[in-house]
């Protein structure tokens, strides 16, 4: 049975996703009237994003998922940072859409590669999302009574540098098999390995160079 990087993963835009509603209406200062609306521009991206990151991760499971946790976490802290702001939050959020849930091809092609198709490999990965969106949640409960609205996003972050984490053992057995994979060549000129040298050592070679 393969392990589940996705319980870091996961929560890591479900952290800031649960509580946008919040956010939005009691730190950015939206009306709640609005927020349906932002959500509406949050939904198209991640549709755009998903139908990108499906096209990609097949052939580049672990780049996928590497280059949109770090995006994710670039979006997640400068939503915390510029919360208050009217347009950056606005900007931000689109960009969570973008690298949020749409990892979820990338997540599932790299649990099947590392274990199987399986009805039992699949089962274990949609348990461990929603075991993720449950801890995520909840934690994000417990931080906003002791540090506000934008803890979600700040929890958030660091999930998903956990999430980087999760990758680093894919990234150096890639890394080693690409460097085990380069051929060294000889130093000096080998009449094994040189098929120019050869001939220059043969008598026959030396004695029609004489006559």
């Amino acid at each position: 049975m393969p392990r589940s990087p996705h319980l870091p993963e996961c929560p890591g835009w479900v952290s800031a996703f649960s509580y946008f509603h919040p956010i939005l209406t009691e730190v950015t200062g939206f009306r709640a009237d609005t927020v349906p609306l932002l959500l509406i521009g949050y939904g198209a991206a991640t549709v755009i994003g998903n139908t990108a990151v499906e096209r990609l991760a097949d052939r580049h499971t672990v780049a996928v998922q590497l280059i949109g946790l770090a995006l994710n976490f670039l979006f997640l802290v400068g939503f915390a940072v510029f919360a208050h702001l009217a347009v950056p939050p606005v900007m931000l959020m689109t960009g969570i859409g973008l690298v949020g849930v749409t990892m979820n091809p990338a997540m599932a092609t790299r649990v099947q590669r590392t274990g199987n198709a399986r009805p039992l490999v699949n089962t274990v990965h949609s348990s461990f999302i929603t075991l993720g969106v449950i801890v995520g949640s909840s934690v994000d409960g417990l931080a906003i009574n002791s540090f506000g609205f934008r803890a979600p996003l700040w929890v958030g972050a660091a999930l998903a540098v956990i999430g980087i984490g999760t990758l680093v053992p894919d990234l150096l057995r890639r890394s080693g098999a690409a460097s085990a994979a380069v051929p060294s060549g000889p130093s000096v000129a080998d009449p094994e390995s040189d098929p120019v040298a050869a001939p220059a050592a043969d008598p026959k070679y030396m004695c029609t160079a004489r006559s």
